[in-house]
């Protein structure tokens, strides 16, 4: 039996890459979506949401921080995108891994898809192309892998080819392993429970912890951990000025509304 699945989309960082922007970042004018027969504005974050929708996933956990209201002003309940939403506050800038963490006590029994609220991906149907890969390979965690020309910004995967397991993931390395980078993952219970132990041992002054850690202790743990790249898929970070604009380009074109 397929367990309940679950968005959790993290949204609580400080936007510092684009400074001195001042507005939420998730909430940046990225593409159209098309309204009878006229296009109209799309935030960022809607995005990562109408993907995960468009998947079957109809409860999502937004993570905000307390600077970041405003995106729940915007997003509401989510019910005009098909989903029902809920909101957790990390008060503390305490690292990715720690704001997932605070949706443990929703999700906890379910399959977690996870993005964030910053990027944009294609194909449209990435989200249930991982969940399908994701339930066929028994998979703990599942690493959706799109090709990227900056992977020394990013996360790159190595990936044993035949098998789809992961061997490595680097973050933002010098010297960049592969040419591609994770943006989206899908996971089980496992692996909830152990970003959970993981963020609950962490000790103060250690450092922030990464989401890569994670996914490495997965790996160390045994845990199945699998990718599937998307050769024919694009992924756009708009947390800087040049990541806004290069998508820009690419979605707000007559043709690509129209799409």
């Amino acid at each position: 039996m397929t367990s309940r699945r679950f968005g959790v989309v993290p949204a609580a960082g400080t936007g510092s890459r684009l400074r001195p922007y001042r507005a939420p970042k998730e909430l940046i004018q990225v593409g159209y979506r098309t309204v009878d027969g006229r296009p109209l504005p799309k935030a960022a974050v809607e995005h990562v949401l109408g993907a995960m929708g468009r998947a079957g996933v109809d409860s999502a956990v937004l993570v905000l921080s307390p600077e970041k209201t405003e995106l729940l002003r915007y997003l509401g309940s989510g019910r005009h995108l098909g989903l029902d939403l809920g909101y957790v506050c990390q008060e503390e800038p305490l690292g990715l891994p720690h704001a997932l963490d605070l949706a443990y006590p929703f999700v906890a029994d379910g399959t977690v898809c996870m993005g964030m609220a910053d990027t944009v991906f294609t194909p449209d149907d990435c989200y249930a192309r991982l969940l399908e890969f994701h339930d066929r390979h028994r998979a703990d965690l599942s690493l959706g892998v799109f090709p990227t020309e900056n992977p020394r910004a990013l996360a790159p995967v190595v990936i044993e080819p035949g098998t789809h397991r992961v061997l490595a993931i680097v973050d933002k390395p010098e010297h960049p392993p592969a040419e591609n980078t994770w943006g989206i993952a899908v996971w089980s219970p496992a692996f909830t429970r152990l970003l959970h132990d993981v963020v609950g041992s962490a000790r103060p002054g250690q450092g922030e912890l990464v989401l890569t850690d994670v996914f490495v202790a997965a790996v160390a743990a045994g845990l199945t951990v699998r990718a599937l790249p998307f050769t024919d898929g694009e992924f756009f970070d708009i947390g800087t000025p040049e990541g806004v604009l290069r998508v820009r380009e690419r979605l707000e074109t007559e043709d690509a509304w129209r799409s």
